[in-house]
């Protein structure tokens, strides 16, 4: 999945639950499985962070939602 930088900043900009809905449905389609409960405001803040320096590496991104999944 592709998604250019104005999609990006477009997402960037959703409030913190629509933004985690939409994280959890982009992970469904492939094949992972996030709880639905929002991240705290922090977590929230470090993946918009790591967005918002205009590129975001699947790496970084997998290691902030592997966190987030082992303090559930």
């Amino acid at each position: 999945m592709k998604i250019n930088k104005e999609q990006l900043d477009a997402l960037m900009r959703l409030p913190d639950d629509r933004l985690w809905a939409e994280i959890v449905r982009m992970a469904a389609g492939y094949g992972f499985v996030l709880p639905a409960e929002v991240p705290p405001k922090e977590q929230m803040e470090k993946l918009r962070g790591a967005a918002g320096a205009g590129k975001i590496s699947a790496m970084d991104a997998l290691r902030l939602l592997n966190e987030y999944k082992k303090r559930k």
